[in-house]
């Protein structure tokens, strides 16, 4: 259900899908000021769980590299008012070439993936019209997720028309 929530979620995903994971580091950059946003909670915790996931599984890589294993997740509100997230880990990163096809249903790299997991998150976040973007760690080798969605939902026509036949207008 969308209401109005504080933006703190990050430390229950993240310790929670990290159990069993005790040689990652996770690093958390969180805002100072409390940020209060419309959303569903369930749906992005349900996509944030994921990108995490999605996250230690591709992190490996690190290890075999001589790396300690990392996973950062930064939240910050922009200046045109929209709340992002990144995931940043130093795994193996995404495919130079045709990324964006892994948010298209069925299309994974992993052996036992579905491919279902990133095209579910982009759909939770194009309904709170935001979205997301699959781009390269900003230093060193990895993977970057920026997730965004706009601080105040803005009501569609659909529901403008509702709302306006509700209270008899």
């Amino acid at each position: 259900a969308y209401e109005i929530y504080q933006c703190d979620w990050s430390s229950d995903v993240c310790s929670s899908d990290l159990v069993g994971h005790p040689e990652i580091t996770m690093e958390e950059d969180m805002p100072s000021d409390v940020i209060n946003a419309y959303f569903d909670r369930r749906l992005l915790s349900q996509a944030l769980t994921n990108i995490i996931k999605n996250a230690t599984e591709g992190i490996a890589v690190a290890s075999e590299r001589g790396e300690a294993p990392r996973i950062r997740v930064a939240m910050q509100l922009e200046d045109n008012g929209n709340v992002s997230i990144d995931v940043i880990d130093n795994g193996k990163g995404f495919p130079k070439e045709n990324r964006h096809q892994l948010l298209e249903p069925y299309v994974t790299t992993r052996a036992e993936g579905t491919g279902l997991g990133l095209p579910i998150v982009a759909k939770i976040f194009e309904d709170h019209g935001g979205g997301i973007e699959l781009l390269d760690a900003p230093q060193g080798q990895g993977a970057r997720v920026h997730l965004w969605f706009p601080l105040q939902r803005q009501k569609t026509e659909e529901q403008a028309s509702t709302a306006s036949i509700e209270k008899g207008a």
